[in-house]
């Protein structure tokens, strides 16, 4: 659906100024005055080229795109309860957000609403922009009623994982940002910085310390074989991505992740902390625990999980009950199996599943502190040991001169 921006006249007199969707011009202009606003100009929504929100945008990634979404949920919940209706909720929503993805999407949902159909059914036409657990969701609280309650749940929900994205980026940041710049420093030395040292070595005609010799080793191994290993590296990460698409090659990387030291534990608890979320939100509404299930395993992203979560459906399929099937699944400690045994007894399975998570949610900040505790000496010690050989390789020579002098 275009949109289009107008100036106009109220019946105070008053300019107005504003954009909007609309199907053409024709459609514009018959809603503003039926909403007692006189149009002046009308005319298309020319987007401005701003690379650098299209920049951000790419560089942030899922973050933003959640960040809008759960104001997105949090609006509708509002303009919902205050008895606005729907198209010109949307409207006004997509005029004000910024993600060009939601925006989009929002605009097609308004198109779909004119034609008849309900909102679920809408969102359902943009899987990119809403997820099947959101669509869900909104499905059901149209069907009861309580849409405003269902925007209530969604917006937790995505706040939580908007938070844990965020987290675990910042966490990752600087081992990251440090390992880049120790992988360049080593390119760098060995192309331009050593081969000098190295002329200036073999010119002396000395005996050099074994540390020189393995700095100039490495250093012509470098320059001799750059170009080939530059190709290969590159067919290397070519191959390996592709093998990571696969089937079998994705579900052993997802399984490999949760068994890294400190890593995997932190992967765990997030897995975790998203399932029993997700879930609880899907029961809390009404939808039975199988159906459930598959709506939430989609959402985990780790495909190892996955399949454990499809085994734990089967055997609830065959009449087994949910804490004995879930008993299955890497995830749940004795204890909480304990909690959703009561809660499972006593038909208060979504609340429980909602306290483990939450808990679990409290508990992820001393997780990624653990992680940065393990990686910084580990990194600390790979630099410092880089550091001594090429002092060592460049100044030993050095001194074994100034010796020979003396």
């Amino acid at each position: 659906m275009p949109q289009f921006v107008y100036r106009g006249r109220d019946k105070e007199g008053k300019l107005r100024v504003g954009q909007r969707f609309a199907f053409d011009i024709d459609n514009l202009n018959a809603e503003l005055i039926k909403e007692g606003i006189s149009p002046i100009h009308i005319e298309a929504y020319k987007v401005k080229k701003n690379y650098w929100n299209k920049f951000r945008e790419w560089m942030q990634g899922e973050a933003l795109h959640l960040e809008e979404l759960a104001i997105f949920s949090r609006q509708m919940q509002l303009l919902h309860q205050a008895g606005v209706p729907m198209t010109t909720a949307l409207k006004q929503l997509a005029s004000h957000t910024r993600s060009h993805r939601l925006s989009y999407a929002l605009g097609g949902v308004i198109e779909h609403l004119e034609m008849g159909q309900n909102l679920a059914t809408a969102m359902q036409h943009y899987p990119d922009a809403f997820s099947q657990l959101m669509v869900n969701i909104v499905q059901i609280g149209e069907s009861t009623g309580h849409l405003s309650e269902a925007f209530a749940h969604l917006h937790k929900y995505i706040v939580f994982e908007s938070a844990s994205i965020k987290q675990i980026k910042s966490s990752f940041r600087y081992p990251i940002f440090v390992l880049v710049s120790i992988f360049f420093a080593i390119v760098v030395m060995n192309l331009f910085v050593i081969p000098n040292f190295a002329k200036f070595y073999t010119n002396m005609d000395v005996p050099l310390p074994w540390q020189t010799q393995l700095l100039i080793s490495s250093s012509n191994f470098f320059v001799n074989y750059f170009l080939y290993l530059t190709i290969a590296s590159v067919l290397a990460l070519f191959f390996l991505f592709r093998w990571l698409k696969t089937p079998r090659g994705k579900f052993m990387w997802h399984r490999f992740q949760l068994k890294i030291p400190a890593v995997g534990s932190l992967l765990k608890r997030i897995i975790l902390i998203r399932f029993c979320q997700s879930l609880a939100i899907v029961l809390n509404s009404g939808v039975s625990v199988t159906h459930g299930l598959v709506l939430v395993k989609n959402l985990l992203k780790n495909v190892y999980i996955n399949n454990q979560i499809s085994q734990m459906q089967e055997s609830i399929e065959r009449g087994m009950g949910f804490t004995q099937a879930i008993a299955q699944v890497e995830l749940i400690s004795p204890l909480e199996l304990q909690i959703l045994a009561v809660g499972e007894k006593n038909g208060e399975l979504g609340p429980a599943l909602s306290y483990i998570g939450d808990f679990h949610s409290h508990e992820i900040e001393f997780d990624l502190k653990r992680m940065n505790d393990f990686i910084g000496p580990i990194m600390i010690s790979a630099i410092s040991l880089i550091i001594l050989i090429i002092a060592l390789g460049v100044y030993l020579p050095i001194w074994n001169m100034i010796n020979l002098v003396h």
